[in-house]
């Protein structure tokens, strides 16, 4: 039987070879740990020790803890941790997982996830992941929900239970790259609400694939307390640079 395995992991491998997350390059035996070849494991930027200690953004000057935004605004959420800085190269990573079916691209990140947050995880309590939730129809459309794809292989990595249900997004919201913070707000309104009994639940985690302002995760979040979850945490795929 563990021959036969052997045999269609290895017929799988060389009709799907894995490829690059950053430029769709097929990777080396060595390199498919890492998920990026050589020539891009220098470009990508992983997230570090000097970020806002709410957003989890990375900040040009390490000496202060908050950016300007988590200075001046309260989010609902109580911590959010970004995996890597949306650059150019996972500016293309994140079209394919999101557009051009790579959900092969969910391993990469959560194993990436799972070495940098492990700790942090364990450390909060956490009890369920969340992803955030796509519109039925859109969804349907798309074929998956890429947050959902990155949650389930978050949780296989930590052994953290998926909950994927208990959240529904109840409107086909407008695509919000181009809205500011306040019509990211307005759009989002009453967009989510909660679908399954949560008490047995205290401290969650939502995921999502690209942090801009924080304002779905904040939706999220408002939902899922207002259900009695105690503590929402989040984890994010990508996330910008702030000041």
């Amino acid at each position: 039987m563990h021959i036969y395995k052997e045999i269609i992991d290895l017929a799988i491998g060389i009709l799907y070879p894995k490829r690059c997350v950053a430029c769709d390059k097929v990777l080396l035996k060595i390199e498919k740990d890492v998920g990026f070849c050589k020539e891009c494991q220098p470009k990508i930027r992983l997230v570090g020790d000097g970020v806002c200690m709410k957003c989890g953004a990375p900040i040009e000057d390490t000496r202060v803890e908050f950016c300007n935004t988590c200075k001046t605004f309260e989010h609902y959420y109580d911590q959010n941790k970004g995996i890597y800085v949306y650059t150019g190269e996972m500016k293309n990573a994140m079209y394919r997982f999101k557009y051009s079916n790579r959900r092969c691209y969910g391993k990469v990140f959560a194993r990436h996830a799972a070495r940098m947050y492990g700790g942090w995880l364990k450390k909060n309590g956490i009890e369920a992941i969340v992803p955030v939730p796509m519109y039925k129809e859109k969804e349907k459309m798309r074929g998956y929900n890429q947050a959902k794809v990155f949650g389930k292989a978050l949780s296989d990595a930590t052994g953290i239970p998926l909950a994927g249900e208990i959240i529904r997004r109840d409107s086909d919201t407008t695509v919000m790259k181009q809205l500011n913070s306040l019509k990211r707000k307005k759009n989002l309104l009453n967009a989510f609400s909660l679908q399954k009994n949560i008490v047995q639940f205290r401290k969650v985690l939502i995921v999502d694939d690209i942090y801009t302002t924080g304002t779905t995760m904040d939706e999220v979040t408002k939902v899922l307390k207002e259900g009695g979850i105690q503590r929402v945490y989040g984890i994010s795929i990508c996330i910008g640079k702030v000041q």
